[in-house]
């Protein structure tokens, strides 16, 4: 790495960043809205433009495999029907379908006169929706021009609601069968660790669902880095930051100095050194979420009223500490020397870093200069076992179906029709001997039984890989059948929208002659005997099976302007030749077949199909090569088809 990189001035003059401390502190933080504003300005912002200067250099941007920017996002409201209202953020529930309960939560839910009547129906609405990223919680991108992976999870919790004396008298190593055990005469920490238990179990099922290693629970004024290991998900491992205790009243750096100081030590230092660790590792598979799920039980508990159950003058004092180690043994010499060049080039050398960090952790005693707290080490929180069965077993694997490229719609169309092999197809040599030995039907159902494998593990092969894009009703897959080796899309839909996708199913049917040109050959509809999470955003329940397209035009570089809108023009013209109204022509919906160099339309759950005469179809010569664009349909229009020209019209504008 170049040494003038390190030295030089890359962000925010001082001036400018005392500015935003004045305006930040005239706020106050009342609410997990106000924390997130908060963190907005003085964390996030500040993480991701260090992020974007790191990946401005070619040695982190390929040590911290950083793709560009960081984003946080929240997708309370992503996948989902407008009808729905997002889950109130002030809420935290951990759903069990038979309640573990102590007697007097039971008693007061119970008092506050719902019938059992109403009881069971919010418990069956809790069965039929489908899990959603609440207010309060974000997920951290690592993104890039072609995609946006998913690194870690960020939950909020207003610090009036877990207060510091909250954590520190309840975080520690539990279990949670132990934790919500039942006892008459309960003490102020018993209580106080339900209530980290339950903000950190919140935090670990956003972590499954989403298939992430690390998360992290912040409340303004202490953070919980959480980890999740590969092989055991029943294990959450914990470590505590408080930035004000651990820095103390100055962080020690002067300009153009070398000396010590606790720059890594503060909120900025902590989160960005979290986020380099994280966006390292790999977004675990379909399989693993679904293996580790099927081994954790789900919990009720509910938050506000553990909340009420403990007196504020009973809480342990904020100064109360636990028996912790010392923060020296976490880190004795300061990673940050800004102003020191020779410094600056010497911590960038991995192997000199690894001696430092072993002779440093080598050491049990506690420095009593220094002005941080004792810090707490790692411990482990432990959820109950499930009975299900299912070994353990290392990293998560990703989808054996990763490595293979797509089938060609050719050869798809050949399935489907019963034909020859496509011998340009990359999968060919596994699909049979001249001819398919699948069809369409047994395709699908080959498909459904080994998507609803039960004999789970992280070795499984369930050939379902996340691409992590998603519109506004469905999410993409990339679906292997490890049996033939077929290779596509499945288009994955929540509960919400299974009736769009059996419309869009219907709209694929009736545009069966332009399938392979126009649009995407389907392979037709899997309801999914066991739903699995798309990104820990929402559930997936349905797949419409395709063959892969490419790239939208939003995403393309480098294409010739007018033979893109004269080939969009021609497809476009094609489906409305076949009476179906597209209803969303944007490019978002419009893919560039880069194989066969044409335009192909995409997302036909909005579409309209007209119940009038078809209109014929331009001829087209069978002699001409197949990769040559389609031929301009000769329609000529007529007053009552007056929707299919304004829709023509408004596909050319938006490109």
């Amino acid at each position: 790495m170049d040494a003038e990189f390190v030295t030089e001035r890359h962000f925010t003059p001082l001036v400018v960043l005392k500015e935003y401390g004045k305006e930040t502190r005239q706020r106050m933080v009342s609410s997990e809205l106000d924390l997130g504003y908060f963190e907005r300005q003085t964390m996030e912002s500040r993480v991701s433009s260090v992020v974007e200067q790191l990946h401005a250099d070619h040695q982190l941007r390929q040590t911290f495999c950083l793709n560009g920017k960081i984003s946080f996002e929240n997708h309370g409201n992503t996948l989902t029907d407008d009808s729905n209202l997002a889950a109130d953020m002030d809420s935290l529930t951990i759903t069990q379908n038979n309640r573990c309960r102590s007697q007097r939560l039971a008693a007061k839910s119970s008092s506050a006169g719902q019938s059992a009547e109403q009881r069971m129906g919010v418990q069956r609405a809790a069965q039929v929706r489908s899990p959603r990223p609440r207010a309060d919680q974000f997920c951290v991108y690592n993104n890039g021009p072609d995609e946006k992976i998913p690194a870690f999870i960020v939950e909020y919790k207003a610090p009036h609601k877990v207060s510091l004396a909250h954590i520190k008298a309840g975080l520690q190593e539990m279990d949670l069968d132990e934790v919500l055990r039942f006892q008459e005469k309960e003490p102020p920490e018993d209580i106080c660790r339900r209530i980290i238990a339950a903000v950190i179990t919140q935090a670990f099922s956003y972590m499954i669902q989403g298939g992430l290693e690390y998360g992290y629970v912040c409340t303004g004024e202490a953070f919980i880095f959480l980890r999740v290991p590969p092989d055991d998900p029943e294990t959450v491992y914990y470590y505590l930051s408080v930035p004000e205790e651990d820095v103390g009243p100055t962080t020690g750096w002067m300009d153009e100095s070398s000396g010590e100081n606790r720059l890594h030590l503060t909120a900025i230092g902590q989160v960005l050194a979290f986020t380099l660790r994280a966006l390292r590792v790999p977004v675990r598979d379909v399989t693993w979420k679904s293996w580790a799920t099927s081994r954790l039980k789900t919990w009720e508990m509910v938050y506000d009223v553990l909340l009420a159950e403990i007196e504020e003058k009973d809480i342990p004092s904020s100064e109360f500490k636990p028996p912790t180690r010392s923060r020296k043994e976490y880190c004795r010499v300061s990673p940050v020397k800004t102003r020191s060049r020779s410094a600056a080039i010497a911590s960038c050398n991995p192997s000199r870093d690894s001696a430092s960090a072993s002779s440093d952790d080598s050491g049990d005693g506690y420095d009593p200069d220094t002005p941080s707290r004792q810090p707490q080490e790692s411990r482990i929180l432990r959820p109950p076992p499930s009975s299900a069965p299912g070994r353990q077993g290392p990293q998560g694997s990703r989808s054996q179906g990763s490595s293979r490229q797509y089938c060609t719609q050719e050869c798809l169309q050949g399935l489907v029709k019963g034909g020859d092999l496509d011998l340009k197809c990359p999968n060919v040599s596994d699909h049979g001997v001249d001819r398919h030995r699948l069809n369409r039907k047994t395709l699908i159902r080959k498909l459904d039984k080994q998507l609803s494998n039960d004999k789970l593990h992280p070795d499984s092969k369930l050939g379902c890989e996340s691409l992590h894009v998603h519109g506004t009703r469905g999410a993409l897959f990339k679906i292997t059948l490890h049996s033939h080796g077929y290779t596509f899309v499945g288009k994955g839909v929540p509960v919400e929208f299974v009736q769009s996708a059996r419309h869009e199913e219907l709209v694929y049917s009736r545009l069966t002659p332009i399938q392979g040109t126009s649009i995407p050959v389907f392979l037709g509809g899997l309801p999914l005997r066991r739903p699995f999470s798309y990104d820990g955003i929402a559930e997936m329940v349905h797949l419409i099976c395709m063959g892969y397209a490419g790239k939208t035009l939003v995403r393309q570089r480098g294409l010739d302007p007018d033979q893109m809108l004269q080939q969009a023009a021609n497809s476009l013209q094609a489906v409305h030749a076949l009476g179906v109204l597209h209803s969303d022509p944007i490019p978002g919906n419009i893919v560039w077949d880069e194989r066969n160099g044409r335009v192909m339309f995409i997302d036909f759950e909005r579409s309209i199909i007209q119940n009038g005469r078809r209109l014929p179809l331009g001829v087209i010569s069978p002699n001409k090569n197949s990769k040559q664009a389609p031929q301009s349909f000769d329609i000529k229009w007529k007053p009552n088809m007056d929707c299919f020209e304004r829709e023509q019209r408004r596909m050319i504008n938006g490109l």
